[in-house]
Order: C-alpha cells, then sequence, then structure tokens
C-alpha cells in the first residue's frame, strides 16, 4: 500500500469516524436526566427552529434512533470518499444545509432530528451521480448503493408520524440535485 492511499484511507476513516463521535457524544448528553438536546433540533417556520438546521444532523431521538443511522452513514460516507474526501464534506454539507432548509420551510410543526436526512442525501447523490456521470467507477458504487438500500424509496414517504418523512424526502431530493450537477460538471471536465 503507498504512503498516498494509506494517507486517503487513514483520512476518510477519520472523517466518518469524527462525525459518528460527534453523533455518540450528543447522544450520551441527550441521555442525561434533564437534558434534551432535540429542542435543537428544526422546527418548521420558526426563528428558534433555524438553529436545527444546522445541530439536527448529529442529534438524535434515541439509542435506537442513534443505531440504526450509523451503519447506512458509515457504508454510504465511505463510498463517496472514494471519489473523494472532499466530495464527501461536499455533499455532507449541501444535503445536511439545503435539506434541512426545506424541511424548515415545508415540513410538519414537530421538532425534526437525527442523521437520516443527511443519509437519504448521499444515497440520493450517489444514485444520481452514478447514473449521469456513466464513468465504471460511479456505476459499480451506484449498483451496489441501489442493491443495498433499495428500501430507501420508502423512506421518502409518510409512514410512522414520529419519523420525519420530510427530511429523508428533502434529503434524498437535494442529493439528487447534487450528484446531478457534479456529475455534469465532471463529464464536462473530463474527470
Amino acid at each position: 500500500m503507498t504512503t498516498q492511499s494509506l494517507s486517503l484511507v487513514t483520512t476518510t476513516r477519520f472523517t466518518i469516524f469524527s462525525i459518528v463521535a460527534v453523533c455518540f457524544v450528543l447522544q450520551v448528553i441527550n441521555s442525561l436526566p434533564g437534558i434534551n438536546l432535540n429542542g435543537l433540533g428544526i422546527y418548521p417556520r420558526s426563528i428558534q427552529g433555524l438553529i436545527g438546521i444546522l445541530c439536527a444532523p448529529f442529534l438524535h431521538g434515541s439509542w435506537w434512533h442513534f443505531a440504526s443511522n450509523m451503519l447506512p452513514f458509515a457504508v454510504l460516507s465511505w463510498l463517496i470518499c472514494q471519489y473523494s474526501v472532499k466530495r464527501f464534506y461536499t455533499v455532507f454539507v449541501f444535503t445536511a444545509l439545503v435539506g434541512g432548509l426545506l424541511v424548515w420551510t415545508f415540513g410538519r410543526s414537530n421538532f425534526h432530528v437525527g442523521l437520516s436526512g443527511v443519509i437519504y442525501g448521499l444515497w440520493g447523490f450517489i444514485l444520481c451521480y452514478g447514473v449521469v456521470r456513466r464513468s465504471l467507477k460511479s456505476i459499480v458504487i451506484a449498483v451496489v448503493v441501489a442493491i443495498l438500500y433499495s428500501g430507501f424509496i420508502w423512506g421518502v414517504l409518510p409512514q410512522r408520524f414520529h419519523i420525519s418523512f420530510e427530511s429523508h424526502l428533502f434529503g434524498a431530493l437535494s442529493g439528487l440535485f447534487l450528484g446531478y450537477k457534479l456529475a455534469k460538471a465532471d463529464r464536462q471536465k473530463g474527470l
């Protein structure tokens, strides 16, 4: 393994681990008696709820919620890091901010928390990027994601009151949009 590839593996692991660690620490704090950080989530159409656009991805409603988000987040993040860590950060930040703003604008009046909006953004990005970019690498990654996470399609529909389908829907839409734009740009550059 070359020094450059070892450095990429280390950077990728650090990137993914850092976000998981922040979520874990906040979940530990949120589990302490008398503490409810979920009030920092997205609360649609309220000035106080705007802070949730930044905070919501790192907060979770329960340990089950936290645990169910971590594996798909790690897998999808790792797959996007196969393009570059910078690309991962671009997708993460874009889907968190744009998806979060759309939830704030159109979501139900309730607190929306969790990394799943970003996870759906990563999912949407990978699928759209693979279809539009059409390189062997992007197609293989998109096919793997389509097989592993085909059930995500149902998450964008309202199913259970306590699950923010709005975060899933708007995260996926923002990921699809970014995947389309970046794939077109990369095709024009010949990357």
